[in-house]
């Protein structure tokens, strides 16, 4: 009983410090969007180019009322968390269409896009950065520790247009714009899988070194333990739960980072959505792509705080 007591009180915490989390990052974001010198009402009759010619002060203030954005800040936030609380995301001020359906319509390339970038860093960068960790100093080390901090040094959107002219343009064997399917995704997912290995091949070094170095690995070592063994029962075994960490906080970079390569590959996923959102100030549609990313990353996050339970006992006992 005191167990269940427990276990409840966990759940109910990690789910009151979410609510917490996403009030404080939408209202931040709304507060962000309500500060901005443009008038989304005005850019809207002004057209997509503006050149819709001199918009009256009446038609604005019409528009304004249409949109909900007559009322006062605090009080537009409290009708669009209302609306969340009911499922309902608003309508999306360019298209007139629910905010919801615009993000799932547009959803499919950016899930793909992360989840398999995700899958691919975690299977190349874990096994090299245990292997420069065993191998400190060595060639094998210093030669990977080279190579990921150019990785980590070319900026994703530099990379991106090297790639694109290398493969698109002067080899053709990819097009210029994204197809349909995962042959479009290719090169995007590329681009995010160089970047991340670079730099999660490094985080993982030092988290199996920091390991290595402890006391009781020196003690194993005189006791006549094999290297293996110790690596595989112990050092492994305790550098799990860092690890799983360091791959929740990789959601949060595929899902930012993709924003700007999805733009440059001509992806028609949720970051390319929230790019044109922006320049059309388009407030509910940010609204929705930003508590999205939220919703998922903390999700991750609670997921990987289970699993590092389970992995290791020592965070279950200091949780409970």
């Amino acid at each position: 009983m005191n167990r269940f007591i427990k276990i409840t009180k966990n759940i109910g915490s990690h789910f009151l410090q979410m609510l917490i989390v996403i009030i404080g990052i939408t209202l931040i974001t709304f507060l962000i969007l309500s500060l901005s010198p443009r008038n989304p009402a005005e850019l809207w009759l002004a057209g997509s180019d503006g050149n819709a010619g001199i918009v009256s002060q009446e038609a604005i203030k019409a528009q304004e009322k249409l949109m909900g954005l007559d009322k006062p800040f605090i009080v537009q936030y409290i009708n669009w968390f209302k609306g969340v609380c009911r499922g309902d995301l608003g309508m999306s001020f360019t298209t007139r269409r629910p905010v919801l359906t615009e993000l799932i319509e547009h959803m499919a390339p950016t899930l793909v896009m992360t989840f398999l970038s995700l899958l691919l860093t975690v299977l190349v960068s874990v096994p090299l950065g245990i292997l420069c960790a065993v191998k400190r100093d060595g060639i094998a080390d210093n030669v990977l520790r080279f190579f990921s901090f150019i990785g980590i040094s070319i900026p994703s959107f530099v990379l991106s247009i090297v790639m694109l002219w290398f493969f698109c343009i002067r080899l053709k064997v990819m097009p210029v714009v994204a197809a349909k399917g995962a042959r479009g995704l290719i090169l995007p997912i590329a681009v995010l899988v160089i970047q991340c290995v670079s730099k999660m091949t490094r985080q993982v070094r030092a988290i199996v070194l920091e390991e290595l170095d402890k006391p009781y690995v020196e003690g194993a070592v005189m006791r006549g333990v094999s290297k293996r063994e110790i690596m595989f029962s112990h050092v492994l075994k305790n550098s799990a739960a860092p690890i799983l960490t360091c791959i929740s906080i990789y959601v949060g970079i595929f899902l930012g980072g993709s924003t700007v390569i999805e733009g440059i590959f001509s992806v028609n996923g949720l970051g390319r959505l929230a790019v044109s959102a922006v320049a059309r100030l388009d407030y509910n549609l940010l609204q929705g792509f930003v508590l999205w990313c939220a919703l998922t990353y903390l999700i991750v996050n609670l997921l990987v705080d289970v699993l590092s339970a389970v992995v290791d006992p020592r965070i279950k006992y200091e949780r409970t």
